[in-house]
């Protein structure tokens, strides 16, 4: 893959990984097309630093890497590293804004993280979903389809024109959360998260 290409990439999976100014720890009600009788949403952790691995496909493209997420109230901090460790990008967002410092050195600003994506790179992505699907939510107030799985968890939601499947959930400081998902969308662009790591204040 060219450099440009998959420094694209880099950008744009962090832009995906971004979120909204509105923190985690407020839980809106959900708006829901076809909510399930045993599915249970418990309220997701205030802070957690997450270590994990992720790869992003689009057509025959791809880019796959390590990913450290720092989540503190609603300051949040990720670091896209190379398999092999190295930095390759830097995003920081909070109530002031957004920023995104690339593995040249060169940053990024706007005041969301929508606008960020759109100005690094001109893509719309879903960039509020995965700050909810990463601790096994569905994003608030947005219409979604939830499945439950054999343990009553969230197994399968289609929201923002994406399907994403959860696995291996695993119980941390009280809260169960996912250690995998797999997020599909129809123009043959996949996301997957695995976590080595969490760590729960």
């Amino acid at each position: 893959m060219r450099r440009r290409t998959r420094r694209g990439f880099v950008v744009a999976w962090l832009g995906f990984l971004a979120i909204g100014l509105t923190g985690c720890s407020n839980l809106p009600g959900f708006s829901t097309i076809a909510p399930s009788a045993l599915l249970s949403l418990p309220p997701p952790p205030a802070a957690f630093r997450l270590d994990g691995r992720v790869s992003v496909k689009a057509g025959e493209e791809s880019f796959s890497g390590g990913l450290l997420w720092h989540r503190d109230g609603q300051i949040d901090e990720l670091l896209l590293r190379t398999p092999l460790g190295q930095g390759v990008a830097e995003l920081r967002g909070g109530p002031a804004g957004m920023e995104l410092k690339n593995a040249e050195g060169r940053r990024f600003h706007a005041d969301d993280a929508d606008a960020l994506v759109r100005q690094a790179l001109g893509l719309e992505l879903p960039l509020r979903g995965l700050a909810w699907w990463v601790v096994g939510l569905p994003r608030p107030q947005a219409e979604h389809r939830a499945v439950a799985d054999v343990d009553g968890h969230l197994g399968e939601l289609d929201q923002d024109g994406w399907r994403i499947l959860f696995s291996r959930y695993q119980m941390h400081h009280g809260h169960l959360l996912p250690g995998k998902l797999v997020a599909r969308r129809s123009d043959d662009l996949e996301v997957r998260l695995v976590v080595d790591a969490w760590e729960l204040p």
